[in-house]
């Protein structure tokens, strides 16, 4: 008897089997790769969130006002730096822009945000803004402050700057996150570009500096 052209039914099975587990493996691939792709994203977006945060507080440091204040003897810079939160002069965020200089805090919130506040320095009732929430899940900020001392003469790292005549040489802020978060933070060194006012002209009678409240 002579055979038919064409295919059994067992080599049909075979082919739908064979064609079935390519299709499982592309889908497979398809979707891990997928995967991948996410996660490389969500890390890249999170790297890029630290990223912004040290830009933006090198950017507000690096312009620190050392305006002088006269309420106490010796006369000292209006710079408050403790080792968990520091507060400083510095001009206004774009968006405030144009206003004289804003009263900078940077400091970790009791829900672990890491916070930037600011009210104006001059404003006769002055309110605090809405605080710009610079990283979510933080769980500790160490900030660093490097200059002289008395009576030390040479310059060391300090874990608090108050009550100086001049604002620190450098600092150091270091933020910490939880271990199982993928974040990083290189340690951030910054050097402020103003070390003493020379813009304070004393006026006796107020004991501030000239067209200061």
């Amino acid at each position: 008897m002579r055979r038919e052209g064409g295919y059994t039914l067992i080599e049909m099975l075979a082919s739908l089997i064979i064609v079935g587990l390519a299709a499982a493996m592309m889908v497979s691939g398809i979707v891990t790769g997928r995967r991948v792709w996410e996660h490389a994203d969500a890390v890249t977006s999170m790297g890029e969130t630290v990223s912004g945060t040290q830009m933006l507080l090198r950017a507000k440091l690096e312009r620190a006002y050392p305006a002088t204040r006269y309420d106490k003897i010796p006369t000292y810079a209006d710079f408050y730096g403790a080792e968990n939160t520091v507060t400083f002069l510095a001009p206004p965020r774009d968006i405030h822009a144009p206003q004289a200089l804003m009263r900078y805090t940077l400091a970790l919130a009791a829900n672990g945000d890491l916070v930037l506040a600011d009210v104006s320095d001059v404003a006769a009732n002055p309110q605090a803004l809405e605080p710009l929430v610079l990283l979510h899940n933080v769980q500790q900020l160490d900030i660093g402050y490097y200059g002289v001392v008395p009576p030390d003469k040479a310059p060391a790292w300090h874990d608090t700057w108050q009550g100086r005549a001049v604002l620190p040489l450098l600092m150091r802020i270091h933020v910490q996150f939880p271990p199982d978060d993928p974040r990083g933070w290189p340690d951030l060194l910054i050097k402020p570009f103003a070390m003493v006012d020379t813009m304070c002209v004393l006026t006796v009678m107020t004991g501030k500096c000239r067209g200061r409240q």
